[in-house]
């Protein structure tokens, strides 16, 4: 199918900043115009964790905007699920301003989809690509839609919400929520990105990808199991599976390397 014979519904395009994630991280509204979807975020002192701000702060921003783009395309009565999502991180983050991601459908069929765009800085500058392949399956009966998370940005705002660590159980509240009343597909993406950045010091994430096995219901704990695969002081390759109930819901492989400059 292709991007002109997509439905959008334009009151979906409009109500990124009313749900939990949404809200906590300030993203603005995501629009559509000629088969692009865009989504903007701010990014400041409240995002950095260890004195940066990781690459999978934008998480959130940029699954959202690729969804955006696969239910152009949703099969009548469907609903798009991520299946998995990919960040080609090209530059680091800036500690300040703005940054917006842009995503394109570029194949659908009855059963999934593909997206695929990227994330700059606010001078057009690109900091990462990406995609996400979606799931077509039976749209949920009464979506929930979380009120927003108030409150004016601090800093540290994102490293004392979350305060995730290797092995310890971290509850789901819904701030952290999606409209299915899950966890978000891109704060669990974020969250793999800081367990593994603690696992290599030093280094800065380069790749994040992420399959989304199972869904994890809000109110239950995840426990983030990491792997070192690799362990060096200019490379490393870091393995993070969230797990709920015994069960892998998420399964993320983080490469990170030396900073640049």
């Amino acid at each position: 199918m292709s991007i002109e014979e997509s439905r959008v519904d334009p009151r979906l395009v409009l109500a990124a900043a009313e749900r939990g994630p949404e809200a906590l991280l300030r993203l603005g509204d995501i629009t559509e115009s000629g088969g692009v979807f865009r989504g903007s975020m701010p990014v400041g002192p409240w995002l950095e964790v260890g004195g940066r701000t990781p690459a999978g702060a934008a998480a959130v921003l940029v699954d959202d905007v690729l969804a955006y783009a696969l239910a152009a395309a949703e099969p009548p009565g469907a609903w798009s699920v991520s299946a998995e999502i990919g960040l080609e991180v090209l530059r680091p983050l800036p500690a300040s301003g703005t940054v917006t991601a842009t995503a394109g459908l570029r194949h659908a069929d009855a059963v999934s989809g593909l997206a695929t765009g990227q994330l700059a800085a606010h001078d057009g500058t690109v900091l990462a690509l990406c995609s996400q392949r979606g799931r077509y399956v039976k749209a949920p009966q009464d979506l929930v839609e979380e009120g927003a998370w108030g409150g004016p940005p601090a800093p540290g705002d994102l490293e004392r919400l979350l305060a995730v660590q290797a092995g310890v159980p971290m509850a789901t509240s819904p701030v952290l929520s999606n409209e299915n009343d899950s966890l978000h597909g891109g704060i669990s993406l974020l969250v793999s990105d800081l367990v593994a950045s603690t696992l290599a010091p030093g280094l800065v994430t380069a790749s994040l990808h992420i399959t989304y096995t199972r869904g994890v219901p809000i109110g239950s704990e995840v426990t983030w199991r990491a792997g070192v695969r690799h362990g060096g002081r200019s490379l490393a390759v870091v393995d993070v599976d969230g797990v709920a109930d015994d069960r892998v819901c998420t399964s993320a492989r983080v490469v990170l390397h030396s900073p640049p400059g």
